[in-house]
């Protein structure tokens, strides 16, 4: 029975460019409209080896009862699903039956659990539930109406603006990830899901967290110095050379390999033997994006090129900076969405924690400035002391204005009070007389 890793060496693959991953199933990217079972990452159609095992409609995994299967991947299926204790919808990731006794997989299922749940944010894919040491480990998610990136671009290029709507939203997204100290390593259009938010209007969604780095750590320590970790077309540099750390300018490369999809049609690799792929990535060869479309406008050509380069430092300084890149190209909707996220200045774009988790989880919200009010009468009553500015000192002739002032009285009070010496002298004298 073949051993389905998420983890593959560079002797991997054929003269396809598929990696062994891809090879052997993708990872689940549900297309939750259209119950496609595909995967949604479109770069290979062939099935795993073994045969999956289909829950039935009908069927209790927990406190969930499965409607019908909507996706499925290397890791097992995705289901849409009941929560008869809360009576709601959800998106039901079961691991695969030929996985669960494995211990690689049943740990990367749970922290790709554990890495969602730590992020609260409306570009990343929600997490209610998860357990892995029951029957049928499980993970419950939000239920999504829409379609993957993939499926869009599966008709075609995405126009500049829908490209930068796009965009923004999982650059927030994996920002908040980023904050959190959890490095995405798989991003490509299988992983972004496009569905509405809660108004209504166009978003994005970051999914499957399954290959993910938290903490620093490499999957708790679940590869090695030399392993290859993610899908071969969106694979960084680092990622490409088996590099141990990656770091979240990988994650930035690979969006920038989705941008190029985005704009020409294919990635910047496709079709390539892996081998060769893995050489080009490396060094840096690929086509240049304005060559497929020659209406890229050069600006947005840069900002494509520039999240792809070589070395990690020639990258924008974080994600959240390739969405200020990306902000003018949105469209009027766009930017009206995200003016207020990528405009604001960076010592105010904190990261707030959230409760119980210990790390940040995201962009906080913009710090409210209280309107300014005249003080209660009370508070208007205050000592000649206590309006002094700070470092004055506390003498009542110090005054407003400081030591000058102070200097005015005393010199005042040496005079009247020598004058009256004078006059009491003069009044002694003139009784003596």
């Amino acid at each position: 029975m073949a051993d389905d890793r998420l983890v593959i060496r560079d002797r991997m693959a054929d003269a396809t460019g598929t990696t062994k991953l891809e090879g052997q199933g993708r990872r689940v990217t549900a297309n939750y409209r259209t119950g496609d079972a595909s995967g949604g990452s479109g770069s290979d159609s062939r099935e795993a080896p073994e045969a999956r095992q289909i829950l039935a409609s009908g069927a209790k995994v927990g406190r969930y009862q499965v409607i019908r299967p909507v996706g499925e991947g290397g890791m097992g299926t995705v289901y849409e699903a009941l929560d008869v204790r809360l009576n709601r919808k959800v998106a039901l990731k079961v691991l695969s039956s030929t996985l669960k006794s494995k211990r690689k997989a049943a740990k990367r299922f749970s922290i790709e659990a554990q890495a969602a749940a730590r992020l609260v944010h409306p570009n990343v894919v929600g997490i209610f539930d998860f357990d892995v040491e029951c029957e049928t480990p499980y993970m419950a998610m939000e239920f999504l109406q829409g379609e993957t990136l993939a499926q869009a671009l599966a008709r075609g290029p995405l126009a500049f603006d829908r490209l930068a709507d796009i965009m923004l939203a999982v650059c927030a997204g994996v920002e908040a990830a980023h904050g959190a100290g959890i490095v995405h390593r798989d991003l490509k259009p299988g992983n972004i899901f496009l569905c509405p938010d809660w108004k209504g209007n166009p978003s994005a969604r970051v999914l499957d967290f399954g290959i993910s780095k938290v903490g620093g750590v490499s999957s708790s320590g679940l590869t090695e110095t030399g392993d290859i970790v993610g899908t071969s077309q969106y694979l960084s540099p680092e990622q490409a050379q088996g590099l141990r750390l990656v770091n979240k300018a990988s994650d930035q490369y690979s969006l920038g390999v989705v941008m190029y999809e985005c704009v020409t049609g294919q990635t910047p690799q496709q079709g390539e033997p892996i081998y060769t792929l893995l050489r080009n990535v490396s060094e840096g060869r690929h086509r240049p994006p304005q060559l497929l479309r020659p209406d890229l406008p050069p600006d947005l050509e840069a900002i494509i090129e520039r999240a792809m380069a070589v070395k990690a430092t020639d990258r924008f300084p974080s994600v959240y900076a390739l969405g200020c890149a990306l902000l003018p190209f949105a469209s009027a909707e766009g930017r009206r969405q995200f003016d207020d996220f990528y405009e604001r200045p960076e010592g105010v774009r904190k990261q707030g924690g959230r409760a119980g988790g210990g790390m940040p989880s995201g962009p906080a919200p913009t710090t409210l400035r209280l309107p300014s009010e005249p003080p209660l009468t009370w508070q208007s009553r205050t000592t000649r002391t206590s309006a002094l500015p700070p470092g004055r000192g506390s003498s009542a002739l110090a005054g407003k204005h400081g030591p000058s002032r102070a200097l005015f009285w005393s010199v005042l009070i040496g005079v009247l009070l020598a004058m009256g010496m004078l006059v009491g002298l003069g009044f002694m004298v003139g009784r003596v007389g």
